[in-house]
């Protein structure tokens, strides 16, 4: 019991950092001409990721949804994006840490979660072709975009489900976390280009795709999303494992 109000409390602190950084988003980020800003409104989710695991990290980036969708100027939509966004930077290193089976065939879930993970990034990968060659296909419809997505976040959650992690200490080594930053960059710039492109910008805005890569060149897009990530992870990485500001509060929850 304590240690579940222990849980509560941590989280709460996070959404409270969450809901902070974003009041203070002009003087502690930067609003792009785009209105893509650079912020540190989603540090509290990869803070949360480095000090107590995925678990933790995920109810802080759904509660940052809630958060965001009253505080921040953008509202519900805004939320989404910041969410969408976010995700990767979390459940990919969080799958690099799992621990398998060593016949990986006999996990009949973690098989077909890969397929469809890889079929979905496929798609969105094929949408990202299409923008890069700004050429029109009607193939590409905001409801096939939807799909993927959708198909791509639920394989991440099968292969990661019943599945144990190495500990956070895992975490520390720089080369396994650049590797997963370089990967979860990756993620995030197709799924949030495509997404931007192909839903947000004609379904909410009524904005053609077209219209919206002359607004927006599609590299702006993807370049603004890796900048965010990397100092997303980059500043939590830094507090967490070469510094000592938040080791007090992980060694408080260990011991509750």
């Amino acid at each position: 019991m304590q240690k579940k109000s222990m849980g509560i409390a941590v989280v709460a602190m996070f959404l409270a950092l969450t809901a902070i950084f974003q009041i203070l988003r002009p003087p502690l980020g930067y609003v792009s001409p785009w209105g893509i800003s650079i912020d540190l409104v989603a540090l509290p989710v990869l803070l949360a990721f480095f000090l107590y695991g995925f678990r933790t990290s995920l109810a802080v980036c759904v509660g940052m949804f809630f958060i965001l969708s009253v505080v921040a100027p953008e509202g519900v939509l805004g939320a989404s994006m910041k969410w969408i966004a976010t995700m990767p930077m979390i459940i990919t290193p969080a799958l690099m840490s799992l621990k398998f089976k060593k016949d990986i065939r006999k996990d009949v879930r973690v098989v077909i979660a890969a397929l469809i993970s890889m079929v979905s990034l496929i798609a969105l990968m094929g949408i990202m072709y299409d923008l890069v060659g700004a050429r029109e296909n009607e193939l590409y419809s905001p409801i096939i975009v939807l799909i993927s997505t959708v198909a791509f976040y639920s394989a991440f959650y099968l292969v990661s489900r019943n599945h144990g992690s190495q500990g956070i200490s895992f975490y520390s080594n720089p080369n396994k976390i650049i590797i997963a930053l370089v990967l979860a960059l990756f993620v995030r710039g197709i799924t949030t280009t495509v997404i931007n492109y192909y839903f947000t910008f004609p379904i909410f805005f009524d904005i053609p795709t077209a219209a919206a890569i002359d607004f927006i060149p599609w590299y702006a897009m993807f370049g603004l999303n890796v900048l965010q990530g990397t100092l997303e992870v980059a500043v939590a990485w830094l507090l967490v494992f070469r510094t000592k500001m938040f080791a007090f509060a992980q060694k408080a929850y260990i011991r509750t």
